[in-house]
């Protein structure tokens, strides 16, 4: 018949089986940890990707529908611009491009703001990392017959981190696509019917990714 020392100590855990113990829960937890930040950091780059397709696709959308409200009217300007244009330059990664529409959304009351405005698309690097570049939007806040870089106007960010973005133009005289457009060209004061935008942006793994929309301008002519 055992003490009841000996029965205690019988009882117990020695050492050796408190330290397998710990090791064997160690390497458990290790390996969840490892699971758990896994699948946090999928998940992590699968909203980026989302937020990134979702963001380019805004991105054109709101240029098309801006683009299909360009205009133009019938006015005389001794000087060098008129109030209404379509202008474009090819450039080697963000094509600029500037047009007057009505595409103009007033949010506040009481400012001489009307429905039209000069919109212009371009490229521009990030202040915080020269090695992006941002698709980005200006928009005046009236139409002057003047230079439209020196207008007053706002300018943000429509879509940070692009490859590049292009238009081109079709030309329904000519039944053919340009890579620019300057209405005010002698005998190409007119705009084109659709303009075609090209978005390239860069995914998680960085290879290219390229999205388009065709923009089908409503009003071709001058209007009076």
């Amino acid at each position: 018949m055992k003490r009841p020392i000996e029965r205690a100590r019988a009882a117990g855990f020695t050492l050796i089986e408190i330290l397998l113990a710990m090791a064997i829960l160690a390497f458990i937890t290790t390996i969840m940890f490892g699971a758990f930040s896994q699948t946090a950091a999928k998940k992590k780059a699968l909203e980026a990707a989302q937020e990134r397709v979702h963001t380019a696709r805004v991105a054109l959308m709101r240029m098309s529908r801006e683009l299909e409200m360009a205009y133009l009217s019938s006015e005389t300007s001794p000087g060098t611009y008129t109030r209404t244009f379509l202008t474009s330059s090819s450039q080697a990664s963000v094509d600029e491009l500037s047009f007057s529409t009505f595409a103009h959304q007033r949010l506040r009351g009481g400012l001489a703001e009307s429905d039209t405005s000069v919109v212009t698309y371009y490229g521009d690097r990030d202040p915080d990392d020269p090695r992006v570049t941002n698709l980005m939007r200006r928009e005046t806040r009236r139409l002057q017959a003047d230079d439209p870089k020196a207008l007053s106007g706002e300018s943000y960010i429509l879509c940070p981190d692009v490859a590049r973005v292009k238009f081109s133009f079709y030309d329904y005289k000519k039944k053919e696509w340009e890579n620019e457009w300057n209405t005010h060209t002698p005998g190409a004061d007119f705009l084109p019917s659709h303009v075609r935008i090209t978005l390239i942006v860069l995914d998680e793994q960085g290879r290219e990714v390229s999205y388009a929309t065709d923009a089908r301008l409503r009003m071709t002519e001058k209007i009076q």
